[in-house]
């Protein structure tokens, strides 16, 4: 049975609301890329956070109450070393540690918004500035299984993931950079990563979307497709360290090179 439109962007909204809380399209055929975030945890209720010292810093580890009805806690004793990249400025960034998403960069003084770990294993967190999202946010988002869900979120970013996804709903695809706001500089050195930048709210927002294997893998079998995708929105003057946040994520997450897709 065919699927109409409406009925995909049923779909695709509740694989959104239940993951990474992005926007769904705007228009068919155009994909419509993350404004600010409204979308909000309870803190003690959906995530808590607690402090150790780690490499001579005091970090923050997020627990999450995860979809499958349990806390998601990392363990002090399990923990990967902290990025080794410096940062622009001296203690312009703290270090969150979150479940499936690793460590994540965040300015001074941000706090957590929004934290889940859907039933999928899908991990979303987001960051807000002080004086709240509008002005200056970041997100993380690491889909490690969800075909439908990592499709969506790379449809109009990464080579193949529109055309799967139309071809599954028999619906026209989002081709490559069909995007509102439109992008105002974008770079894709292989299938796998995508990086691009555009203004939405009187903000710059640096991206990057980076899959394990290429998308058409899904066709051919011979990999396991993740997703894995950092949205870092600061004003004009801070591009270096908007530029730090999504390099250190990239290194986290290798595009291209792993073929049984990231292991938390």
């Amino acid at each position: 049975m065919r699927f109409r439109f409406r009925h995909v962007m049923a779909i695709v909204a509740m694989c959104l609301l239940s993951t990474t809380g992005s926007q769904v399209h705007a228009a068919a055929g155009v994909r419509e890329l993350p404004g600010t975030p409204e979308m909000r945890s309870a803190a003690g209720t959906d995530y808590a956070l607690h402090t150790v010292p780690i490499g001579g810093l005091t970090v923050s580890l997020i627990d999450v109450h995860s979809g499958a009805g349990d806390w998601t806690r990392p363990d002090p004793a399990k923990l990967p070393a902290l990025p080794s990249a410096s940062s622009p400025s001296k203690d312009a960034v703290q270090w969150f540690y979150g479940g499936v998403a690793g460590w994540m960069a965040v300015p001074q003084g941000w706090r957590v918004q929004y934290a889940t770990i859907g039933v999928d294993a899908n991990a979303h967190y987001t960051f807000a500035a002080p004086e709240g999202a509008s002005s200056g946010w970041v997100s993380y988002t690491v889909i490690p299984a969800c075909e439908e869900c990592l499709l969506q979120e790379a449809e109009g970013l990464l080579p193949g993931a529109g055309e799967q996804l139309g071809s599954r709903h028999d619906v026209p695809p989002i081709l490559l950079g069909q995007t509102n706001p439109v992008m105002s500089w974008q770079s894709r050195p292989d299938d796998c990563t995508a990086l691009f930048r555009y203004r939405t709210g009187g903000l710059t927002v640096h991206a990057a979307v980076l899959s394990s294997v290429p998308v058409a893998a899904l066709a051919t079998g011979k990999g396991a497709l993740a997703l894995a995708e950092a949205y870092v929105a600061l004003p004009g003057a801070k591009s270096a360290l908007a530029d730090f946040m999504v390099n250190q994520f990239s290194q986290t997450f290798a595009a291209c090179r792993s073929p049984d897709g990231w292991k938390d």
